[in-house]
């Protein structure tokens, strides 16, 4: 009988720990695997008193595991073949109603176990931090999700139909030792053996496993970033150089698991050539010795049957190894659940205003902080423009307001009161954001706009659109507010992105409103008319616009520029344009050249 190793154990319970330990539904599956290994035993154990018969001679009652139903039956309807025929085959029909049944038992708790794998999975990807992600390959978060969460759920199945097998195998064993404990010696020897030469067989499955992991992530990249690069592709006519891409990696995949699949298949022939062996040994020993033919033939069946259980349980030790990449894949993916801090405060609105304290701030792996010491304030009432050079670190100041990044030292103050103690999903309901490429969903123009208070009825939807200067092109549109726009927008133009964005952020009527870059690529009217939608806005909340044009910034309340990750001029437009800075030479000189 083959065991599992330390590091095999500790495998099986980390699946288990990922599976949530559902020892109640394992408790029903390892009821159901006893009977029906119970009513197996039994009914091959019949086929003995049955071969007695075939040789004419009279069934021995005294027969072990059999011997007192035989006597029960020889006394209540009399012994004959045709009422032993009866109960081999109802028991064996009895133990394959019982397999089945638990079977299907073991298929629902593994579809249950997979559900809610992949929602903890989906879960933790909401709510970890935005820069973690955007750091990360995004192979691999699809690849744990579409792949992974399976493939822990295939270890998971593994280990029940491990323990089924197992417990089967054990019952089984039971009655051969019964029977005949001699040739038992004999069985157990040949299955120590078989599960000497399938460990190194498979070896080097584990190596696999990781190799399958990494060759999947990789495939999920690529796929990922092709299609999001399908223009540029077919604009300059790149199409052989891609499919040959694809090639290469859609062959590596192939590769790395035909491989694991000749590993993991090599358990069944190799159990099968020792079994026949097996066979022919325990024949050898029984002539030789004079045994007892129906007494062999019985335990013969008994141990054929056993054979598929063999099979079993040393494949279920090698696809487990070969999975433990994927268990170790998801852990990963679970451990960067974002933590819970039990002390929140409450926010209802804003009334002061917003100031950086000393904030510095480094995106994951990045070599330096994007943030240096920066300390400058954004009051209430008013629009705030950031300014500077491209790199410069303005969208990370935007990045941390929307929490997408957390400070790595200073402090970020809202009415005086720590952003990191506020609780986010109030601090995010006071919160919208528009940015240069806006996302919109596959969805209706309405449903777009929408997004952002579901509670919102028609004529909420209908101004905020009169706010940002939508209102006009949309009832313009086939259906109006009912048109679909396709996925990412794209039967919309830019600018008219751009301001169904604005118009979603403006629906919830926050207390903070940042425009990062969301004027930079858009037309001269259309961007006159967001600029209008701004100014229109800036009344009772926070205006934050990160801007290139002059024309964005000018008529803001006040400018802080950015160069390096540091604040390096702060004031209205006019001092900053008579300061002869970094503000001066973006756009004073610009306007002067007549750029």
């Amino acid at each position: 009988m083959t065991t599992f190793r330390i590091d095999e154990i500790a495998t099986a319970r980390r699946v288990l720990d990922l599976a949530g330990r559902p020892y109640r539904s394992a408790s029903v599956v390892v009821f159901l695997g006893l009977a029906s290994a119970v009513f197996e035993g039994i009914g091959l154990s019949f086929l003995i008193p049955l071969a007695a018969f075939a040789t004419g001679a009279q069934p021995d009652i005294s027969v072990p595991v059999i011997g007192p139903l035989l006597a029960h039956l020889d006394a209540w309807i009399g012994l004959t073949v045709t009422n032993v025929v009866l109960l081999v085959t109802g028991f064996f029909f009895l133990g394959i109603a019982v397999g089945y049944l638990n079977i299907v038992v073991s298929t629902i708790v593994t579809m249950k176990v997979a559900h809610r794998l992949r929602m903890r999975v989906f879960e933790t990807t909401l709510t970890r931090p935005i820069a973690l992600i955007e750091s990360a390959p995004s192979g691999k978060f699809f690849n744990d999700l579409a792949t992974e969460t399976w493939q822990v759920c295939d270890a998971f199945f593994v280990l029940i139909r491990f323990v089924i097998q197992a417990i089967t195998f054990l019952v089984l064993l039971a009655f051969l030792v019964t029977i005949s404990p001699f040739y038992t010696l004999i069985l157990l020897c040949v299955t120590g053996a078989m599960a000497i030469v399938v460990h190194l067989a498979t070896r080097r499955v584990r190596g696999l496993g990781d190799a399958a992991v990494a060759a999947n992530e990789a495939f999920m990249a690529y796929l990922w970033d092709t299609l999001a690069g399908l223009r540029v592709i077919r604009g300059f006519g790149r199409e052989p150089h891609e499919r040959a891409r694809f090639d290469e990696r859609s062959s590596q995949i192939s590769h790395v698991f035909t491989r694991l699949e000749i590993l993991n298949g090599v358990v069944g022939p190799i159990t099968q050539i020792m079994t026949v062996g097996m066979v022919a040994l325990i024949l050898s020993v029984a002539v030789f010795r004079g045994d007892s033919l129906s007494l062999l033939v019985g335990f013969l069946a008994i141990a054929y049957r056993m054979q598929p259980r063999v099979t079993a349980l040393l494949g279920a030790r090698t696809q487990l190894r070969s999975l433990e990449a994927s268990v170790r894949s998801i852990e990963e993916a679970l451990a960067l659940r974002k933590p819970v801090i039990a002390a929140r405060r409450e926010f209802s609105g804003l009334r002061d205003g917003i100031v950086f304290d000393h904030v510095c701030a480094r995106y994951p792996k990045a070599d330096r902080p994007s943030l240096h010491d920066v300390s400058c304030s954004f009051p209430y009432g008013e629009v705030t423009a950031v300014a500077g050079y491209s790199g410069a670190g303005k969208s990370t100041l935007a990045a941390l307001l929307l929490r997408f990044l957390e400070p790595e030292s200073g402090r970020i103050l809202v009415d005086g009161a720590p952003l990191s103690e506020i609780r986010p999903q109030d601090w995010h309901r006071r919160v919208a954001f528009v940015e240069q490429n806006a996302f919109l969903f596959n969805a209706s123009v309405r449903d777009n706009i929408g997004y952002s208070d579901p509670d919102a009825d028609f004529d909420a939807v209908r101004e905020a659109a009169r706010l940002a200067q939508a209102g006009d092109f949309i009832e313009e549109l086939p259906q109006g507010y009912d048109t679909p726009i396709g996925e990412d927008g794209i039967r919309l133009s830019q600018g008219q992105q751009q301001r169904i964005a604005l118009a979603r952020a403006l629906l919830r009527k926050p207390d903070v409103l940042i425009l990062d870059e969301a004027t930079n690529a858009l037309d001269r009217p259309t961007e006159e008319a967001l600029r209008t939608a701004i100014e229109n806005a800036r009344q009772g909340r926070v205006v934050i616009v990160i801007a290139h044009r002059r024309e964005t910034i000018e008529n803001a309340d006040q400018v802080i520029v950015i160069d390096r990750g540091r604040v390096i001029e702060a004031g209205t437009p006019d001092e900053l344009a008579g300061a002869g800075g970094v503000y001066s030479r973006l756009y004073i000189d610009k306007m002067s050249a007549g750029e």
